[in-house]
């Protein structure tokens, strides 16, 4: 953590280095009006606050406080959007330089293009990260059940934190019921740090009503781990699997559940990051060994980490989030160098499947950028 904390501050700085210097000339602060009668001083103490302002959340917000990270993640969001806008216009000043010769001088339209591009990206950023998509994949598993088909919707990486409203809990639950499911999987970062949002704003009421023929089934993400190491009080990882049974699911933490009437093996995992919290996580071998691979074997595991490994061990279908798909350019690119399989649907020969979703929620900013919120559907057939 304090690692990414410093790197974190560094990037901060820099973003604020590159925004300041690239407004002040495109704008023309010792010409025109828009900065004149601003002092740097307070200009550059304000985009460098604005940089910081998701750091600065992060170390001095409480788990009841609202306002403060709802309006720092929105700050910082819109930093975000004149950061890449400002890079679209240096690619295009060198572009028009390379080709003409000319340099191209911060006119009117060019300020009010800046304005529009960047209130632009911020508008897609906001409906991407609200608009959930329903992500529909159709698998066939070579294996004998004791049902044609199943229905699976999977969510993923929700966040919930202080600034989740009820009602969008709400919206969630009423677009899973409208899928029929067979099985509700939940893969993980339910919560975004904290218990008390969860509890305080009644969602294991609301995500009690999520309907399917079998069931919600619920794994822990690194964030619910993570929470309980940084928010002590009532926060353990009891309190958070009580609350996720009060909310009419099945927590599975490297455990398996065997459904005779279905003849399928679900395995749930508990997360890649719990050795390093200094607890125990299983091997997915000694998990593997509770179920019959001749029928079929369902993996939940937060990270999409091993794929290799659980389509050796005999798993068919194995369900991730973790990733966001990147959330924002360029972090898309990071993941996808990173994992097999940073998004979507992946496959290893004819006999194992990897679907990663996008998630629900949001880790952070507020927007998704070359991302979308989504909502997947796997469709699975068996053989007869």
């Amino acid at each position: 953590m304090g690692l990414f904390f410093v790197i974190a501050v560094v990037l901060s700085f820099v973003i604020a280095v590159y925004i300041g210097c690239r407004l002040l000339a495109i704008f023309n602060y010792s010409q025109s009006g828009y900065f004149s009668s601003l002092p740097k001083k307070i200009f550059w103490v304000v985009i460098i606050l604005a940089s910081l302002s998701f750091i600065l959340t992060r170390i001095f917000a409480k788990p009841d406080d609202y306002w403060f990270p709802l309006l720092s993640n929105y700050i910082f969001s819109f930093v975000l959007c004149l950061f890449f806008t400002c890079i679209l216009f240096d690619i295009f000043f060198v572009l028009r330089y390379a080709f003409t010769r000319q340099r191209l001088k911060p006119k009117r339209k060019i300020k009010m293009a800046y304005l529009v591009i960047a209130i632009g990206m911020f508008a897609i950023g906001l409906h991407s990260a609200s608009s959930p998509r329903t992500i529909i994949y159709d698998i066939t598993i070579d294996k004998p059940a004791l049902v044609k088909d199943l229905r699976i919707v999977q969510l993923s990486d929700i966040h919930v934190s202080e600034t989740t409203s009820p009602e969008s809990i709400k919206e969630l639950v009423n677009k899973v019921n409208s899928l029929n499911a067979d099985f509700i999987f939940i893969t993980g970062d339910t919560l975004d740090m904290a218990l008390f949002p969860y509890l305080e704003k009644g969602l294991p009421a609301i995500l009690a009503t999520l309907k399917s023929t079998y069931g919600t089934i619920v794994i822990f993400g690194n964030h619910e781990h993570y929470g309980t190491r940084l928010v002590t009080e009532k926060n353990t990882l009891d309190d958070i699997t009580k609350a996720f049974e009060d909310s009419n699911m099945l927590v599975l933490r490297d455990q398996v559940k065997y459904y005779p009437e279905l003849g399928i093996s679900l395995i749930g995992r508990d997360d890649y990051v719990v050795p390093q919290l200094g607890r125990t996580r299983l091997e997915l071998n000694d998990l593997i060994t509770q179920v019959d691979t001749a029928k079929p074997v369902l993996l939940l595991d937060h990270q999409p980490r091993f794929l290799p490994e659980a389509a050796r061990a005999g798993v068919d279908v194995m369900y991730s989030g973790h990733t966001h798909a990147g959330q924002v350019f360029p972090m898309n690119l990071l993941v996808e160098m990173m994992y097999d399989n940073a998004w979507g649907q992946y496959m290893i020969g004819n006999h194992f499947t990897s679907i990663v979703s996008s998630g629900y929620g949001l880790w952070g900013p507020p927007i998704r950028l070359l991302t979308q919120a989504e909502i997947v559907v796997t469709d699975i057939h068996f053989q007869q």
